[in-house]
């Protein structure tokens, strides 16, 4: 009888979330995600299903723990002011070291999938909304400590401070300059005033 080889779940979904983040959905096959992870594909098939279910559980994995990780410093009590300076620093730094060819996962998949593909295009949407949701909660603490100007509702700056987000994300993929991206995140905060 053979022996069902062990592995760490987490380990292997973190793995294949970033050969997915690496090359996209489409120039990912199953072979890539066999030498990716290290286990075979009968093991991958048995847990996760098929790649476009793997894929799913990729972004979920992405949205809980590179995303999770990024808007929890948002919800950090104190100024809302210093909490999306701070967010926004971060997102450069990383964008212009390990993430600069990385890009978003998120940001990727809605360019490459999810147009084709109304499951993906649903994970997005409710994806996109959480960090919308999370800017708009910063927001209006702001608003409300007075430290955000209240002629725009919390709604529409939290949507244009996403939509910033993902900008900077592709931009920086080509044009990797620091100053223009610290350039377009001062324009873009001082809607707040």
């Amino acid at each position: 009888m053979a022996r069902t080889k062990e592995f760490d779940r987490d380990e292997v979904l973190d793995s294949a979330m970033r050969l997915f983040w690496r090359q996209g959905y489409e120039a990912t096959s199953i072979h890539d995600l066999v030498d990716a992870t290290g286990i075979n594909r009968a093991s991958m098939y048995a847990t996760f299903g098929n790649k476009e279910a793997l894929f799913a559980r990729a972004i979920d994995h992405y949205v809980d723990q590179i995303t999770g990780n990024r808007l929890a410093l948002l919800r950090e009590e104190g100024s809302a002011r210093k909490a999306l300076d701070r967010y926004f620093s971060l997102l450069i730094k990383f964008s212009l070291g390990e993430g600069r060819y990385l890009g978003c996962l998120l940001t990727n998949t809605a360019v490459e999938a999810a147009a084709r593909n109304g499951d993906v295009e649903a994970q997005l949407s409710e994806a996109f909304g959480r960090v919308e949701q999370t800017f708009r909660q910063v927001i209006r603490r702001g608003q409300a400590a007075g430290e955000i100007s209240r002629n725009q509702r919390a709604t529409v700056l939290a949507r244009f401070l996403m939509t910033t987000v993902h900008g900077l994300r592709v931009v920086t993929r080509f044009n990797p300059d620091e100053k223009q991206l610290r350039d377009t995140v001062r324009v873009a905060l001082s809607v707040l005033d």
